[in-house]
């Protein structure tokens, strides 16, 4: 039987727009993984936050070694 995993993690995603259009948008993103804050980034696109998302969770996802 394996023992389940403690792993944590938070990702905070603020969005805002600037010029008033949808596609002129700011993020601010906080990644937390096990405790550990990572530099914060920012993102202009939707890739960029999309990759992001799924950097911090494939971190948060790997398996120890």
């Amino acid at each position: 039987m394996e023992t389940p995993s403690t792993r944590s993690g938070v990702l905070v995603l603020r969005v805002w727009l600037e010029g008033g259009r949808p596609d002129d948008f700011r993020a601010r993103i906080i990644r937390i993984v096990d405790g550990e804050q990572k530099p914060p980034a920012a993102a202009g696109r939707t890739a960029d936050v999309l990759l992001a998302v799924r950097s911090w969770l494939d971190e948060l996802l790997e398996q120890d070694e």
